[in-house]
């Protein structure tokens, strides 16, 4: 009897969540051949089913992906900090949020403008490419000191930079450039830099100072990211530091396309503050017109009944046929645009 009392209020209780629903069959989640089920909040939601949506090929759902890639591969390689450098956001997905936002409206301007601010994913490409990428933001002012890149050695994995005052002084008022004018103060110089395996690498190197103190061993000097290690000397005005990377860089790595973005960050009431840290990029690549050109716009099979627009699938944009390594009498249907894939000539 004890065991029949059980197994009645568990059905009961399954009968009280089923009448949650207004309806005969309680929550659906599903698809039928018309409709689209899905619960959200306890509540029903049905919509009519789309149908002939999958993997659309328009010009604008093409123009969303590569935006979406490139972004989403630039939060990957600089998550080391991104996901928490953001100010009054909580770590994780917050922050990541607020660096998608921000950086999204950043990417549209420079794809309007092709002003080379930002440099573009390919067609299913994955690698970081180098932007003016937002990776902090906050209320404290910027960190005066100028990170400059003096020189970079492609066989050894080392890039040397220096955090220079503007006029000369002792290590104390480096660290006073940098933010750090109360202990605790960090200031964190994140590099950018082109790898020898394609795309860009990304890490960080974190200074703390010691409030008070004139000597370089004041500083303490952590890495994170592709750093794995960070040698500081000081002479004059100028902080000299040599960073070892994880990655080999690439051969055309000059001075030039290596990039630095410094953070002050500062702990207030419990509270951390940062300041606001933006890389500087004139000349990247790809733009967003050779990125675009690889996607495979409008590249639908017209006598598999799929609508093709006459504009996006001119000549300019068809590519011979793949090919089939065990067959080579039946061609895919890939082209250098992305039609398909060779051997099966199915859309991707």
């Amino acid at each position: 009897m004890v065991l029949f009392s059980a197994g009645y209020v568990l059905e009961k209780s399954a009968y009280k969540k089923m009448a949650k629903s207004s309806t005969y069959f309680g929550l659906r989640r599903g698809s039928t051949k018309s409709h689209t089920y899905s619960v959200v909040d306890g509540k029903q939601i049905t919509k009519d089913r789309v149908e002939g949506g999958k993997d659309p090929r328009t010009l604008p759902q093409m123009t969303q992906r590569c935006l979406v890639s490139t972004i989403g591969s630039a939060y990957s390689a600089t998550k080391s900090i991104c996901d928490h450098s953001f100010e009054g956001k909580s770590a994780g997905m917050p922050c990541m949020r607020e660096f998608m936002s921000t950086n999204l409206k950043q990417i549209q301007l420079s794809k309007e403008y092709d002003d080379g601010s930002f440099g573009f994913n390919s067609y299913k490409e994955s690698k970081f490419n180098a932007g003016c990428y937002v990776i902090s933001k906050g209320s404290l002012p910027a960190a005066l000191v100028s990170a400059e890149v003096e020189s970079v050695s492609v066989a050894n994995k080392k890039v040397s930079l220096n955090l220079v005052l503007t006029t000369n002084g002792t290590i104390a008022e480096v660290a006073d450039d940098m933010g750090c004018k109360n202990f605790g103060d960090m200031c964190t110089v994140a590099v950018m830099y082109p790898k020898a395996l394609g795309g860009y690498g990304f890490g960080a190197v974190r200074f703390t100072y010691k409030s008070g103190e004139s000597v370089l061993e004041s500083f303490s000097v952590a890495v994170i990211g592709d750093i794995v290690g960070a040698t500081p000397s000081f002479t004059s005005n100028t902080l000299k530091v040599e960073v070892r990377l994880a990655y080999n860089l690439a051969e055309s790595a000059t001075t030039d396309n290596t990039y630095m973005a410094a953070i002050t960050s500062r702990k207030v009431n419990g509270n951390w503050l940062r300041s606001t840290a933006q890389f500087e990029v004139t000349d990247a690549t790809p733009t967003f017109a050779a990125a675009i050109s690889t996607y495979p716009v409008g590249q639908e099979r017209f006598l598999n009944g799929s609508d093709v627009d006459t504009v996006t699938a001119s000549a300019s944009q068809s590519g011979d046929g793949g090919t089939n390594p065990t067959n080579p009498t039946n061609g895919g249907g890939g082209d250098n645009n992305g039609g398909g894939d060779d051997d099966t000539g199915e859309n991707d």
